[in-house]
C-alpha cells in the first residue's frame, strides 16, 4: 500500500460513517461488515456492537480455518479490485460474500467486505450439505448444528438491495477520500511535494540516488529522510518501491515484457530484488500476478 492509501485507510476505517452504517446494516439484515487493506492484511469492523455468523466464528477460531478464510477473501477481493466494481461470491464455506472495493483516484485504498449469509432456508438438508463441507473442520458437530440455526438467511433480492446499498456507501466514502486527499496535498510541505514530483518523473532510472532526489528538496539525504518519514508516514526507500512496484503491475497487465524487462525499465537492477520488493507488497510474485484470472 501506498502512504496516501494507509492514510485513506485509517481515516476511513475510523470514521463515525462506517461505524454507524456498518451497525444499520447489521441490525436490519444480521449481516458483519468490515474494511479491509488490499490483499487484507489489515481488517476493521465494530466487532464490540455488531453480530456476524456464528459458523465463521467456529471456523474462524482454528487456525486452519482462518487461514481458509483470509486465503479466500484475498481471492476474490483482488478480483473486485482488478474489475473495479462490486463482487458477489461464495466464500470456501458455501456462505454468500460480497466485496466492494474503493477506488480513489485510480487507487485501490480498501475494500469493504459484507456477508457471511446463508444461501438457502434453514432446514436438514442444508444442514447435512454444511457438515459436509466442513468435515475438515475440528469442532463437534452440535456446536455447528446450533451455530447453523442461528446464521442469517437473506432471499436472492434482499441479498441484492443489500448490495446495492454497500456500492452506494462505497461512492461516498470514495468522495470522502478524495476530499482527505486534496487537503493533505495543500498541506504538504514545499520540499517534499518537489522530491515526490521528482521521484515519479525519474524513479525507472535503476541509478537514481538518494542524494539526486534530497537534493531537490534543498535538504541534506539524512535530514531529507527524517522529513519525508514524518511528513508521508513512511521510509523514502518504501515510497519509491511503491511507485516502481505500481508500474510493474501496470506492465504485468498490460504487456507481454518478460519479468526480466519489467524489472529494469520499473528501476529494479536485480531480479531477486525485484521479486523479492514485489511479493512484499502485493503478496504473490509477479509471475503469479500476472497469471491471475482477470473477470
Amino acid at each position: 500500500m501506498t502512504d496516501r492509501a494507509t492514510i485513506d485507510f485509517d481515516v476511513l476505517s475510523s470514521s463515525r460513517e462506517f461505524a454507524e452504517f456498518s451497525i444499520i446494516i447489521n441490525n436490519l439484515t444480521g449481516l458483519a461488515m468490515a474494511i479491509n487493506t488490499p490483499g487484507v492484511t489489515k481488517t476493521h469492523a465494530n466487532f464490540e456492537k455488531i453480530k456476524g455468523n456464528p459458523i465463521c466464528k467456529l471456523i474462524r477460531s482454528t487456525q486452519e480455518g482462518k487461514a481458509r478464510c483470509e486465503a479466500c477473501d484475498r481471492r476474490f477481493h483482488f478480483k473486485a479490485a482488478d474489475a473495479r466494481r462490486p463482487l458477489r461470491y461464495k466464500c470456501h464455506a458455501g456462505f454468500v460474500d460480497m466485496a466492494i472495493p474503493i477506488v480513489v483516484q485510480g487507487n485501490h485504498v480498501a475494500t469493504i467486505s459484507c456477508g457471511q449469509v446463508l444461501t438457502a432456508p434453514h432446514g436438514r438438508l442444508e444442514e447435512k450439505r454444511l457438515l459436509k463441507r466442513l468435515e475438515w473442520l475440528d469442532i463437534p458437530e452440535e456446536r455447528i448444528r446450533k451455530a447453523y440455526y442461528k446464521a442469517t438467511f437473506l432471499p436472492e433480492k434482499t441479498i441484492r438491495h443489500v448490495m446495492s446499498l454497500q456500492s452506494i456507501f462505497a461512492r461516498q466514502l470514495c468522495e470522502s477520500a478524495h476530499r482527505l486527499r486534496e487537503l493533505s496535498a495543500r498541506l504538504e510541505r514545499e520540499d517534499i511535494r518537489r522530491a515526490r514530483e521528482y521521484m515519479g518523473k525519474n524513479f525507472r532510472n535503476g541509478g537514481m540516488q538518494l542524494s539526486e532526489v534530497a537534493q531537490h528538496a534543498d535538504l541534506s539525504p539524512a535530514h531529507f529522510c527524517i522529513v519525508f518519514r514524518k511528513t508521508t508516514g513512511m521510509h523514502y526507500s518504501r515510497h519509491l518501491q511503491d511507485l516502481r512496484v505500481c508500474e510493474a503491475r501496470r506492465l504485468l497487465s498490460e504487456t507481454e515484457k518478460s519479468i526480466s524487462e519489467i524489472c529494469h525499465a520499473c528501476g529494479f537492477n536485480s531480479l531477486t530484488h525485484f521479486n523479492r520488493v514485489f511479493r512484499g507488497i502485493e503478496h504473490c510474485s509477479p509471475s503469479q500476478y500476472r497469471n491471475k484470472p482477470r473477470p
